[in-house]
């Protein structure tokens, strides 16, 4: 199953570029920039906790050890709501190449399920896209200096993880629930 879900990742992968590069103009993401990271709920399906456990058992002992005392001290603080990704070590995420599609999507401006635009937070830290965003408003008021207009992407995780999906890839994403609630189970 890792096998045609890495696949998955792949096709996924191949798309968000795509869009990830058309909105350029806007987005301010780079290397370090861990905002994200610092402050969430992290949602994943089994199967991606499953392919994020995966990578981590390929870390250095040192980066592991690192991370299951960020876990421990984690949930020790008994946290549910808002806390930094366990996985965040030195501003940059650890187990990157096995991260979860919430954290490759982020930063576009995306629709929730009821179909509303969603404008990433870090919007309100002046980057992305806070070059056209209007905050008093929480409107897009203009475009970028090369005439581009910022694009917003079905990039929901419901359906970045439909029962379409799985049927189309042979995936099953299982359950769904806060990272901290896996680790909880794990560790």
């Amino acid at each position: 199953m890792i096998t045609r879900y890495k696949a998955y990742l792949d096709f996924i992968n191949k798309e968000l570029k795509k869009m990830f590069e058309a909105q350029k103009a806007f987005i301010k993401c780079k290397k370090g920039c861990s905002y994200c990271c610092k402050e969430g709920e992290y949602p994943i399906s089994e199967l991606e906790y499953v392919n994020l456990m995966f990578e981590f058992n390929e870390l250095d002992d040192e980066i592991k050890d690192k991370i299951t005392e960020n876990i421990t001290d984690l949930l020790e603080k008994e946290r549910t709501k808002m806390y930094q990704c366990p996985f965040l070590i030195n501003d940059e995420c650890a187990v990157y190449k096995a991260r979860a599609i919430i954290c490759r999507t982020f930063g576009l401006i995306s629709y929730d399920d009821k179909g509303k635009k969603r404008m990433p937070f870090c919007v309100n830290l002046n980057l992305n896209y806070a070059n056209v965003y209007d905050k008093e408003t929480s409107t897009i008021t203009k475009k970028a200096e090369n005439g581009s207009e910022p694009v917003a992407y079905n990039i929901d995780r419901k359906f970045l993880r439909s029962k379409r999906i799985e049927k189309e890839f042979n995936i099953y994403f299982g359950e769904d629930k806060p990272l901290i609630e896996w680790l909880r189970e794990e560790f």
